[in-house]
């Protein structure tokens, strides 16, 4: 986490906003951020304020036109300039609704939800520690020696949570689920690693069963 002004880089700020990380660029590059709530200098940070409205942008496009959505975030630009994680469960309190003759929107929920996934975040980074004696500095899952990254693209591959759990039995539900929202958040640089459980995993191949069609 970007501790600098309380700025999220991109993927942390689409873990939060719940949105891809090429649609938080697009987000900047497209103008859809007013000046204010980003900088791209030493790569692209952004405010809690700016993933309530990435969350609401991409929340509400089968609801309100694009240019619609701009205005309306226009409308509340003053109130998330400033906004902060730790106050936003009171800020989600008050009254965010805002209408005209035929549209109505209530942003109350959009922070709500990027708060929750913020606090995920933070539970997340605080399970996960990096040593360099401890294999070779990558980044592990407290207390055990299970690589975060690793654990993460198993299920990224497909493979249910019973047979991670059977790979990795030292690690809780609640440590893989973490493992799974840090390494979105904090993806790794390169080229992705080929998923390898443990050796002794026995691997089922899934059959692939083709639909019949209607003739």
């Amino acid at each position: 986490m970007d501790e600098r002004a309380g700025l999220l880089r991109s993927p942390e700020a689409a873990f939060v906003s719940g949105i891809a990380v090429h649609s938080v660029n697009r987000a900047i590059d497209d103008h859809v951020l007013p000046e204010g709530f980003f900088k791209v200098d030493g790569g692209r940070r952004l405010t809690p304020g700016a993933c309530v409205m990435i969350a609401f942008y991409h929340g509400a496009a089968e609801d309100f036109t694009a240019t619609l959505r701009k205005r309306i975030l226009a409308r509340f630009e003053d109130r998330l300039r400033h906004v902060e994680f730790s106050h936003c469960h009171a800020l989600a309190r008050e009254n965010w609704k805002l209408g005209e003759h035929y549209w109505s929107v209530d942003l109350a929920p959009f922070i709500e939800r990027t708060v929750c996934s913020y606090e995920q975040l933070r539970e997340a980074e605080a399970a996960v520690s990096r040593d360099d004696e401890v294999m070779g500095g990558a980044e592990v899952l407290r207390g055990t020696r299970v690589p975060v990254h690793d654990v993460a693209a198993a299920a990224a591959s497909g493979e249910p949570l019973d047979r991670i759990r059977d790979a990795y039995p030292s690690l809780t539900d609640r440590q893989i689920q973490l493992a799974i929202a840090y390494a979105m958040a904090h993806p790794q640089r390169g080229r992705p690693r080929a998923t390898r459980l443990p050796a002794g995993t026995e691997r089922v191949d899934r059959k692939v069963v083709q639909r019949k069609t209607a003739g």
